[in-house]
């Protein structure tokens, strides 16, 4: 009997510990859902500032780059805490962007063939 319970509370233990996780991996990425303003001021010109747009779609984050009205999606949107990883395709060129986000900015480096460059941006607000 004594030996059931321990089970019991360990498989109890258990399932709630995997609830707290589930709910922290979701209020986490609600941290990233929504518009971005960035600035890349090493970047070529046409590049050094848009915006990068986030959102919840089937139940998977996704985004996409806004460059001059031109939208590039990205690809294979990873989160681990506070950072968030992705990838897009520029004129033919894998770029790999690493950003850390806080409340309302991030910052990070967008790496290519070339090397990397740094990051920055600032949630957009609504007037």
């Amino acid at each position: 009997m004594k030996n059931l319970v321990l089970k019991a509370s360990l498989v109890l233990t258990f399932l709630v510990m995997m609830s707290f996780t589930g709910i922290d991996s979701t209020v986490s990425e609600k941290v990233f859902i929504g518009t971005w303003e960035y600035e890349a001021p090493d970047a070529p010109y046409e590049y050094q500032e848009g915006e990068i747009v986030f959102a919840k779609k089937d139940g998977k984050l996704v985004g996409y780059v806004s460059i001059d009205g031109y939208k590039i999606d990205l690809e294979d949107v990873v989160v681990k805490g506070d950072k968030l990883t992705c990838e897009a395709y520029i004129e033919g060129e894998s770029i790999v962007f690493e950003m850390v986000f806080k409340k309302k900015t991030f910052e990070g480096t967008a790496s290519y063939s070339e090397g990397s460059l740094p990051i920055t941006g600032k949630r957009k607000t609504t007037k």
